[in-house]
């Protein structure tokens, strides 16, 4: 059947408002139809079956991917819900998260694991909600922060050095990784150092290129890819641009620093000049999709 185009909600919407597009079997097997979803670039992003196509309902097993094909995270459903053990692992195959969905909702003890193998967080879920204590860690095996809940509501949260002493500056949940100078010097990066390809000018290619690209933990710019394009010439510009960014300050959750995905927009237009002057107005980043029932495109 024809693809379905979808947007950040996975709502059915125009092509040019979608962020991804779904495509399902005609076919009935014994297991359903099966789906598969792919970024507007191609690169598959989800796989799984549905046992009815409209209204779609995910039944089964569902398996989220990163860029480079290796399995980012896998749930099973029953009748549109997460319901089982929840596995995420990281591109090279380790595991980096593990627990369980009961009825669409988290429950019971959940892990997430450092590249290296050491603990960063542990706690308990009742009813999709954060209950008791939950602890998180520095890759050494240290504490660098513990708070505690009552029913989602946190009621307190203490903050640790990496050598276990008390850190007494502003406690940050989560801080976004940082460019250098800030957002504006971001976007002034991009406009000063975007080139309007020739081949494209003389064809009057305009419009965004939409690039995803992640900030390590060490803060260096990677897997950089084109998840929207516009034309071959504009796409590898793009991509090469985001691709040479300079280091970040590392994005952090709870003291600890964090690899986080985002979107860019490389816009295109005819007020871009060869010789200097102008350059198309740039528009800041958004965070990305990770690969799990609870986040979105």
């Amino acid at each position: 059947m024809p693809a379905v185009y979808l947007n950040a909600r996975d709502e059915a919407t125009v092509p040019d408002s979608a962020t991804h597009y779904r495509l399902v079997d005609r076919k009935k097997g014994e297991s359903g139809y099966a789906m598969r979803e792919y970024s507007l670039a191609g690169t598959l992003l989800l796989r799984g079956t549905l046992s009815s196509i409209d209204p779609p309902v995910r039944n089964g097993a569902l398996t989220w991917f990163h860029p480079n094909g290796a399995k980012a995270g896998q749930v099973h459903y029953h009748e549109d819900e997460a319901d089982g053990v929840y596995v995420s692992w990281y591109e090279d195959g380790h595991v980096s998260q593990r627990g369980e969905y009961g009825d669409g909702q988290r429950t019971g003890r959940w892990l997430s694991v450092h590249r290296n193998g050491q603990k960063r967080s542990r706690g308990d879920y009742v009813a999709g909600q954060q209950q008791g204590d939950w602890r998180y860690y520095y890759d050494t095996g240290q504490t660098s922060a513990i708070e505690r809940f009552d029913r989602g509501r946190s009621l307190s949260v203490t903050f640790f050095n990496a050598d276990g002493t008390a850190h007494n500056g502003l406690p940050h949940r989560r801080q976004s990784a940082q460019f250098p100078g800030g957002e504006a010097a971001l976007l002034q990066y991009l406009a000063r150092n975007t080139i309007y390809p020739k081949a494209a000018r003389r064809k009057n290619i305009t419009g965004k290129v939409y690039v995803s690209y992640t900030v390590g933990e060490d803060g260096r710019v990677s897997q950089v890819r084109v998840i929207r394009g516009v034309s071959a010439e504009v796409d590898t510009e793009a991509r090469r641009v985001v691709g040479s960014l300079p280091a970040f300050r590392p994005g952090k959750e709870y003291n600890v620093p964090t690899a986080m995905t985002y979107t860019l927009p490389i816009m295109f237009a005819p007020n871009f000049k060869i010789f200097g002057g102008v350059k198309a107005t740039q528009s800041p980043p958004s965070e990305a999709r990770i690969g799990n029932p609870d986040d979105t495109y």
